[in-house]
């Protein structure tokens, strides 16, 4: 009869006791475990960094005069306001944007984020994955920049040095997308702190940014650019990456 013995329908699932030795061995392995959104809605936030980007590169290539102005009256007030002191500041700040220093960072920290044991190469495989992954996105941010051709603000203006046309900022985009990415792997080990390590990115981006402006090597609508593109391809990037592990 039905009730001398359990049916398949009657099975009740085990209850692993995690206080009892040996438990440990049920328990999912960190490594295993689904990976730790850093932002909420990454799709919205995707599609309206790809249409704020054609609408500021529209601007920016027909010189409407709705940004022109204001990049103009915005680099007029940093040449007025700015010092030795501050500029030397900017001088060391912009060199987070720096590939050949963000990007070895990258790679550095996609290798020890990754929680649970891993071999050496499966860590190394993890940060040239992150490294590559952002590469891509400099590279067509570089595009954009040749394809615009902007002329950066006049020579003379400078505290430093620079090269190649001005919209979007290289090194925006460089730390934009490098600080997005190392939160969001460091977020795996620290779930409990992606808050902080996604506020420590919009700094380090910020920070970038603002250097180049106080620097007079790009205007600001520049730093709107490399900011804007940054962020879309970051979380497109930690997006996918999201869904291949949860697949």
């Amino acid at each position: 009869m039905r009730g001398d013995r359990p049916g398949a329908d009657d099975v009740v699932p085990e209850v692993v006791d995690l206080t009892a030795p040996g438990a440990s061995a049920a328990v999912e392995p960190p490594s295993a475990m689904p990976p730790v959104d850093l932002v909420r809605h990454p799709a919205r936030i995707v599609v309206g960094c790809g249409a704020a980007m054609v609408v500021l590169t529209l601007a920016v290539a027909r010189e409407q005069p709705a940004v022109i102005d204001v990049d103009v009256a915005l680099h007029g007030a940093v040449l007025a306001l700015r010092g030795p002191l501050d500029s030397a500041l900017a001088l060391g700040v912009t060199w987070a944007g720096a590939t050949y220093v963000a990007l070895p960072a990258l790679v550095l920290v996609g290798a020890l984020a990754p929680p649970g044991r891993r071999r050496g190469r499966e860590r190394l495989g993890s940060g040239l994955l992150l490294a590559g992954a952002a590469s891509i996105g400099i590279y067509a941010g570089l595009l954009v920049n040749h394809v615009v051709g902007r002329a950066r603000p006049p020579a003379e203006d400078w505290w430093g040095a620079a090269g190649g046309p001005a919209f979007p900022s290289g090194h925006t985009t460089v730390a934009t997308v490098a600080s997005l990415l190392a939160a969001w792997a460091l977020a795996q080990r620290w779930p409990d702190r992606r808050r902080s390590l996604l506020v420590g990115a919009a700094a380090v981006a910020a920070a970038v940014g603002w250097s180049r402006v106080w620097l007079g090597v790009h205007w600001p609508g520049d730093v709107l650019g490399g900011w804007v593109f940054g962020t879309g391809w970051a979380v497109a990037v930690v997006a996918a990456l999201s869904w291949t592990r949860r697949r």
